[in-house]
């Protein structure tokens, strides 16, 4: 198992770009009591909730998250929250929120969920990357893990030329060229 040191450098490497800065930053704006964000900001903060949502569903893929599996998902969430300054989010309480919800509805309705908040092609793709990332960051992909990357390429709806693709560099971006 990769230490959290490790995690953290492989899973920056996937968390960057333009939208995800402006994506992270519009979520912590939105943590502040009272803050105002215009319908652009609203919708990336909901896009960047979810794509933290998507990470957390393919850490739970097998039904059940062990304190192991959380600790590396909180360190991977703090990752992208320190890379980008996010002040607010609270890791623990918004870990827990996110398992409350997958007990009361299951891991495939949370999934439609997810993919329906997440409305733009570039969020689609960052939020397919980050879990994807997840999933490979131990350089094993178990079966359910593999099921898991299709269900949610298929509910983004991205196609399978795409989705391979982004696969391919974040297996890339993880491990460097094979």
């Amino acid at each position: 198992m990769l230490g959290a040191m490790v995690l953290d450098t492989r899973l920056k490497k996937l968390a960057t770009g333009v939208s995800a800065k402006d994506a992270a930053r519009a979520h912590a704006r939105s943590l502040i009591p009272g803050e105002s964000l215009s319908d652009v900001e609203q919708a990336m903060a909901e896009e960047f909730r979810a794509t933290i949502e998507a990470m957390f569903l393919m850490a739970a893929v097998d039904g059940e998250i062990s304190t192991e599996e959380t600790d590396q998902l909180a360190a991977s969430i703090q990752a992208i929250v320190d890379m980008h300054a996010i002040e607010g989010l609270k890791l623990e309480s918004t870990l827990a929120e996110l398992n409350q919800k997958l007990t009361r509805d299951g891991w495939h309705a949370r999934l439609e969920s997810v993919a329906a908040r997440i409305k733009t092609e570039e969020g689609k793709s960052f939020a397919f990357r980050l879990a994807a990332g997840v999933a490979f960051v131990d350089d094993h992909v178990a079966h359910a893990e593999a099921a898991a990357i299709d269900a949610l390429a298929a509910k983004l709806g991205l196609e399978d030329e795409e989705s391979n693709a982004i696969l391919r560099e974040v297996q890339e971006d993880l491990f460097g060229a094979a």
